[in-house]
């Protein structure tokens, strides 16, 4: 795993997310500033990378995700209510959110907007890749579906509203078992999620040439900044911004 955050080796209510998040953030702008160099040129012509170089550059920048995975793991762990609501993200972030993330699918949308040279046999590769996502999905929202009529059960809303407010670097203490029976079942939905959001972006990177997974990694780092920053504006703010430069993502 990347040094620049180690993970914690316990599960004490000191450790937070958002804290980690702050600093994940930060490298995430260097890193991207980086691979965008590497990859634009003044003229507008194309990149001259070396594979090799763009396999390191690739390299960096999974690991830079997969910590992020890691440290969102424990999170959930921790305390899975509050990941579906998170006080660390804008309103706008929140308005995005599907089972505590990004949907997997919108990872091939970017692939289809920021690479323009695909091969017949990447198009179709792709294709079935959104077809197998889109399955995919379908489950881990059936999964959620199955833990969201559980929590129906009246005696359960309150201690589940209780629980949802906790910030995220709060742990679970209730003594009811239910809740914590509810808890579990959200990691583990987080879980799958998360699985599939980092298996259809390596699968998404195996099907692409070196070059062409930069411009694609480039657009990802792009869309968490830009719905970042927009995101935060808006809540500072207080109104609705211009959404044209995110909406051509999502779906």
């Amino acid at each position: 795993m990347p040094s620049g955050s180690p993970l914690p080796n316990n599960t004490n209510a000191n450790y937070s997310f958002e804290e980690f998040l702050r600093g994940w953030c930060h490298r995430l702008d260097r890193l991207s500033a980086e691979i965008t160099a590497a990859v634009d040129t003044k003229d507008g012509k194309a990149s001259q990378i070396e594979d090799m170089d763009a396999r390191l550059l690739i390299a960096r920048a999974l690991g830079h995700f997969e910590e992020y995975y890691e440290h969102k793991s424990r999170a959930a762990h921790l305390n899975g209510f509050a990941l579906f609501s998170p006080n660390f993200c804008s309103s706008f972030e929140c308005a995005f959110l599907w089972v505590a993330g990004f949907r997997p699918r919108v990872l091939l949308h970017l692939v289809s907007n920021s690479v323009h040279d695909l091969s017949a046999q990447q198009t179709q590769a792709l294709d079935r890749l959104k077809r197998d996502t889109r399955i995919n999905e379908k489950a881990v929202e059936d999964e959620l579906a199955r833990i969201q009529e559980t929590a129906a059960a009246p005696p359960l809303i309150d201690a589940m509203r209780e629980a949802a407010w906790l910030s995220e670097g709060q742990s679970l203490t209730t003594t009811n078992e239910q809740i914590q029976h509810l808890n579990a079942s959200l990691e583990a939905v987080i879980a799958n999620a998360d699985s599939l959001r980092v298996t259809t972006g390596a699968k998404a990177a195996e099907i692409l040439r070196p070059t062409q997974c930069l411009r694609f990694l480039v657009a990802a780092m792009r869309l968490m900044q830009r719905m970042r920053s927009t995101g935060m504006e808006r809540d500072n703010l207080g109104g609705d911004l211009d959404r044209s430069n995110i909406n051509i993502y999502i779906g």
